[in-house]
């Protein structure tokens, strides 16, 4: 005999689902959708920032080219491109034609050729790198909103990243020929004792080979 399990107020063949408020579920759906997008545009940005920013080393004293081109950027025909190279808190290089300007404390150690400028190439040359120019740089091509506009807008072209090695490309030969020259007498001393030792070496090996041969 089979039990009939039902529970109370529960009648046959009846099923109870659970309910839904539709406007909690819609608000529920539009919050999600609204966190996934954020989301999704952020690793989209972060993605673009990291492509677009290069690392650069080098050492103090030496010079650095800091990578730039606008030929991919918008540019109106015929005229002269207006290069910007900045840091967060300071302009370090302008040049619009032959127009220019340094930086304070980049006097007569930067600059964008022209020529090189005309045909896209922004790169910004820095000499007599110092442990002070260390940290981020990023460049813009200037453009006027319209002919007759006096104001120009940034349009982004390139970040680089530019760390300092603290010792100087002229002490780092200095020592390398330091070492080669200790090297060179490390190995003249070993060739001297070998010579040195050479007549004490033969006195003892000669007698055995004609002892052999005898």
């Amino acid at each position: 005999m089979l039990l009939d399990l039902q529970p109370v107020g529960w009648s046959k063949g009846e099923v109870q689902l659970p309910t839904f408020d539709k406007r909690s579920l819609s608000s529920s759906l539009l919050i999600m959708t609204t966190v996934l997008l954020i989301l999704l545009l952020a690793c989209c940005a972060g993605s673009l920032s990291a492509q677009s920013r290069i690392y650069l080393s080098v050492k103090a004293g030496s010079s650095a080219v800091l990578p730039c081109d606008w030929r991919n950027k918008t540019q109106s025909s015929g005229e002269r491109p207006h290069i910007e190279w900045r840091t967060p808190s300071e302009t370090v290089f302008e040049r619009r034609g032959g127009e220019q300007y340094q930086g304070e404390g980049y006097e007569h150690r930067v600059d964008v050729p022209e020529d090189k400028l005309l045909s896209g190439d922004c790169s910004l040359v820095l000499k007599d790198v110092r442990l002070t120019d260390v940290g981020p740089y990023e460049s813009f091509l200037l453009e006027r909103r319209t002919r007759r506009s006096l104001r120009s807008k940034r349009v982004f072209i390139q970040a680089v990243e530019l760390s300092v090695d603290d010792e100087p490309e002229e002490a780092a030969a200095a020592q390398s020929v330091e070492e080669f020259s200790l090297l060179k007498q490390s190995a003249s001393s070993s060739a001297q004792v070998i010579c040195s030792r050479s007549p004490i070496i033969m006195f003892i090996i000669l007698p055995n080979i004609l002892f052999h041969i005898i």
